[in-house]
């Protein structure tokens, strides 16, 4: 399994979990909302792409949308240690955002 698929598949757990705690705290109303921001690219050692498309394979089919629409949950994808992507209007332009970078995935953490 390569180091994309990991970290999608530790991301995709994390998000099932978060969707479902705010959809017990809206009396089961899913969320719906996703969206991924991606770093600039200019030294990737993940392939970001191939990382977004596994996570939204796995997810039960919510609304994707660009991240300066306001998403309920923004995922933002660093290609390399840099995490250049991790900007505070990036993380403010969502109610929540998870950070996915080599090696590893952050908690959920609201805005």
């Amino acid at each position: 399994m390569s180091e994309e698929e990991k970290l999608a598949r530790e991301a995709v757990q994390k998000i099932r979990a978060w969707l479902e705690k705010e959809a017990e705290g809206r009396g089961g109303e899913l969320i719906s909302r996703l969206a991924v921001k991606f770093c600039g690219g200019c030294n990737p050692v993940l392939e970001r792409e191939y990382l977004a498309q596994k996570i939204r394979e796995e997810l039960p089919a919510p609304q994707w949308i660009s991240w300066e629409e306001g998403a309920d949950l923004v995922l933002i994808i660093n290609g390399c240690p840099t995490a250049c992507a991790e900007r505070a209007e990036i993380q403010k332009n969502s109610r929540a955002f998870l950070v996915i970078h080599p090696g590893g995935v952050s908690r959920i953490e609201k805005t």
